[in-house]
């Protein structure tokens, strides 16, 4: 496998069964930086290409180092490898829950889920963090998180069947998996107009300015403004399952919401960051037959003043009446007056209190002539 997985229609996805099966992750010196030298290892210690993980078309995962022999922990039953436990949440459901499409037919099959971790650091608490979720995927195999190597009776490897960018429409395989799996247990008893908002994020995650005007814009129009970093994950699932209307930021909110919105709901995606809502209107389109509105209207780019270009961590500044055009036009608002664009005091004095939070300082980027 020299090139990514094929998750096109009519072929059928790859799941290799490896007897005796090495699991390797990361070496424990390894802070989650690239290169990643992980995966699976067969026996006789020849690398299971379909243990890579993949992005962009390019190898994520790079084979692993070869174990002393002292250092395999011997386990007995057959497990399904997952992949890399990812802690950023928004990685963790695009990457980490990439192969579990084939738990839909190994399920009786198999002793448990093993994971790898991304970073050697808290293995448990990560893995204890996402257990809710794939409770609501009905999973009730053991699964664990191994931070050094391990040999099992049998290890099952399905293809990464999800991931970033090409890969984010998923296998057809994957996609069915999680819109008959992923909370149908839960009621859809919650608020029918959502904003997902990124205001009260910690620090270091990058939003919009002035995000609290808009805030204070959509309420008036009946939207309820949540924080989906203060909720359950069962109750984030509730309330996307639920809306008819769905307004938010590019993010990692929008990965979950693509899982379970209704083919019917409205969903408008405010660009921060160039490029990245391309690849929900794609997510939407294969998952839900959505076609989100996507609202380009940045005007310009805040970031941190230790750095050069815009990242996850910068801040774009909208065109408020752009907005509000564009959410008027896709039929997710009804008011008749355009929002104001930001006054320079109301700018002054936003950007004050974000510098004041987020403990740093901020410029406008420039962008190359």
């Amino acid at each position: 496998m020299t090139t990514p997985p094929d998750l096109s229609l009519g072929n059928e996805p790859i799941i290799r069964n490896i007897k005796n099966g090495i699991v390797v992750p990361i070496p424990s010196d390894n802070d989650g930086i690239q290169p990643l030298n992980c995966g699976v290892l067969t026996a006789d210690l020849q690398h299971v290409e379909e243990s890579i993980t993949w992005r962009d078309g390019r190898t994520f995962t790079l084979p692993p180092r070869i174990p002393e022999p002292a250092e395999i922990e011997q386990r007995n039953g057959r497990y399904m490898f997952a992949g890399l436990l990812f802690g950023h949440f928004g990685h963790f459901l695009v990457e980490s829950t990439a192969r579990l499409w084939a738990y839909q037919r190994l399920e009786k099959e198999i002793d448990g889920i093993v994971f790898i971790p991304k970073v050697q650091r808290q293995t448990e608490h990560v893995l204890n963090v996402y257990k809710p979720f794939l409770k609501m995927l009905d999973i009730e195999a053991e699964v664990i998180n191994q931070p050094e190597p391990a040999q099992f009776d049998e290890v099952l490897v399905p293809q990464q069947g999800f991931g970033m960018f090409g890969m984010i429409e998923g296998l057809p395989e994957y996609r069915a998996f999680m819109r008959a799996r992923m909370g149908v247990h839960i009621a859809d008893d919650r608020a029918r107009k959502l904003y997902v908002s990124r205001s009260q994020l910690p620090q270091q995650r990058g939003g919009l300015v002035a995000e609290e005007l808009i805030e204070q814009h959509l309420e008036a129009e009946g939207y309820e403004v949540i924080h989906p970093q203060k909720m359950k994950f069962a109750d984030q699932l509730a309330a996307y399952k639920s809306a008819d209307f769905i307004i938010s930021a590019d993010g990692s909110p929008l990965h979950m919401a693509a899982l379970v919105a209704k083919p019917t709901a409205k969903i408008a995606v405010i660009a921060r960051r160039p490029d990245v809502a391309a690849q929900f209107e794609l997510q939407f389109r294969a998952f839900c037959d959505i076609e989100t509105v996507t609202i380009n209207a940045l005007k310009q780019h805040w970031i941190p003043n230790n750095q050069a270009r815009p990242s996850r961590m910068s801040y774009g500044e909208l065109d408020f009446t752009k907005v509000y055009h564009k959410l008027k036009e896709g039929g997710l608002i009804n008011g008749n007056t355009p929002w104001p664009a930001m006054t320079d005091a109301e700018r002054e004095s936003l950007m004050a209190d974000l510098e004041e939070r987020q403990k740093i300082g901020f410029k406008l980027y420039a962008p190359p002539a």
